[in-house]
């Protein structure tokens, strides 16, 4: 881990050639030699990353602490290195062919989003490439000693600064446009609390105005969150939060709807603390669950404060939706339940109380919205990542034409995936065997994430090297929350 102070650990190779500029395309023999050696670093992924994260905390504090959620990181958790891990597994399976990976709504443009969301700047890249190559010589240098060579890390090293030029590329464009759009800008903003209201237990919608009233509404996708800065400790290195945006697209005022979370500094603050007259910093909506226009209809569903990315897709879709199905403790717990009511009708609506007993299982749950509702949906999920990937498998196998999970944290961190169709009957396939291999060295998590990625064709030893290149791409993947 870090030694603690500013640049406490100095990147041990092509620091020169670092800061000559970024790359606009790798080698050939960057590419070759990432995926010869990728093998022997498969293993020590995790450690890579759980080392980065610790050194950047401790050297540069001022800098990761107003990005990082420390509740999800190192020493507290391992969230944040997982999902890191889980990223670049994906990019490393594609090094040779990155276009799988760069689809809309995929991994690298929810991370894109992700960034812009933290207001991350070019900047922020060359230090954490230095970091991020001190990381990997005081990880893997003992253990691969002579085959660590200077021309190893630097193609690693070019390979970290083709990806931080691709994702400083998409989110300056990002930027761009989302400053253009009907009430955009770019950055932080000061915004006024100008209403707070209970809404169920423990769960409460804040509304913000801008402190220059506009013209026209706020133009956003329904499904994106806010991400709202605040500083409860006063000394400006909380970092901020992402809520989802619960108020209407193109109204004049932006609202989040968000649960207090017992020991969250932020929630805590924002619901014992912050009152109306306040003021607190916004960046712009962002985020990739948004709507399939291509699909006629859908089914929403939710556990908990999992209930707010969906008020405004039934505000969007109306007459498409098919069902919207909650499960909550009970019906005061229930957030925007009356607001559902109004724009679905109460037969549109299937919730699920436990009053106090146990959680129906997904099986049961999925088994009741498909017999009411059909397969022939698109079906969008959000609440605890492990409910909704017990959902996802078993709409799947139900059979579900698609399934989209949103999770409020790093979703590469967990088994569920942007997106997922049914599965084939058995797969037998190197990829499947791949996987369980992976499952048993990183997790089934860092394993499902690779093999969703994997290029059709790919091999074993593009398998095997996936996780190995987790700490190349650390620098793109950074400011996940």
């Amino acid at each position: 881990m870090g030694k603690g102070g500013e640049g406490a650990r100095k990147c041990p190779f092509d620091g020169d050639a670092a800061k000559k500029g970024l790359p606009s395309g790798m080698s050939a023999e960057t590419i070759a030699t990432v995926d010869a050696t990728a093998g022997a670093v498969a293993p020590f992924a995790l450690d890579i990353t759980k080392d980065f994260y610790g050194d950047m905390i401790a050297s540069l504090p001022s800098v990761v602490l107003t990005v990082f959620n420390p509740a999800h990181n190192v020493p507290i958790s391992t969230h944040q290195p997982e999902a890191l891990a889980a990223s670049v597994c994906a990019y490393a399976t594609n090094i040779k062919d990155l276009s799988p990976l760069l689809v809309p709504g995929g991994a690298v443009d929810a991370i894109n989003h992700r960034h812009c969301a933290l207001n991350i700047q070019p900047a922020h890249y060359l230090p954490v490439h230095d970091h991020l190559m001190g990381s990997i010589a005081h990880v893997l240098g003992p253990k691969l000693g002579d085959a660590l060579t200077p021309e190893v890390a630097g193609a690693w090293s070019e390979a970290v600064r083709f990806l931080a030029k691709v994702c400083i590329d998409k989110e300056e464009a990002l930027y761009a446009e989302y400053e253009k759009r009907p009430g955009g800008w770019r950055g932080l903003k000061d915004f006024t609390v100008t209403e707070i209201a209970d809404v169920a237990t423990g769960i409460k919608s804040f509304k913000f105005e801008p402190v220059n009233p506009l013209t026209s509404g706020f133009a956003f996708e329904a499904g994106q969150y806010l991400t709202v800065k605040v500083d409860p400790n006063g000394d400006g290195l909380t970092a901020p939060r992402h809520y989802t945006a619960t108020s209407p697209p193109g109204a004049k005022y932006l609202q989040c709807t968000t649960k207090k979370v017992a020991g969250g500094v932020v929630s805590t603050y924002m619901h014992e603390t912050l009152k109306v007259g306040d003021t607190v910093k916004l960046t712009p909506p962002y985020g990739v669950f948004t709507l399939d226009d291509a699909a006629p209809t859908a089914v929403l569903l939710s556990a908990g404060i999992g209930v707010t990315p969906m008020i405004n897709f039934a505000r969007a879709l109306g007459g498409k939706v098919a069902l919207a199905v909650h499960v909550d403790k009970s019906a005061k717990a229930h957030a925007l339940k009356g607001e559902f009511e109004s724009l679905l009708g109460k037969k549109k609506l299937l919730c699920k109380y436990t009053d106090g007993g146990k959680r129906p299982s997904a099986a049961s749950v999925a088994a009741e919205t498909i017999s009411k509702a059909g397969t022939e949906h698109v079906f969008y999920i959000c609440g605890p990542p492990a409910w909704m990937s017990e959902m996802q498998a078993e709409l799947l196998k139900l059979g579900a034409k698609k399934v989209m999970c949103e999770v409020f944290g790093s979703q590469l961190a967990t088994s569920c995936p942007f997106a997922a169709s049914p599965p084939k009957a058995e797969d037998n396939s190197p990829g499947a065997a791949i996987e369980g291999m992976l499952a048993r060295t990183v997790g089934p998590s860092l394993a499902r994430t690779f093999t969703e990625a994997m290029p059709s064709g790919g091999g074993a030893k593009v398998a095997v090297g996936a996780c190995a290149v987790a700490a190349v791409a650390a620098i793109a993947f950074k400011a996940l929350r």
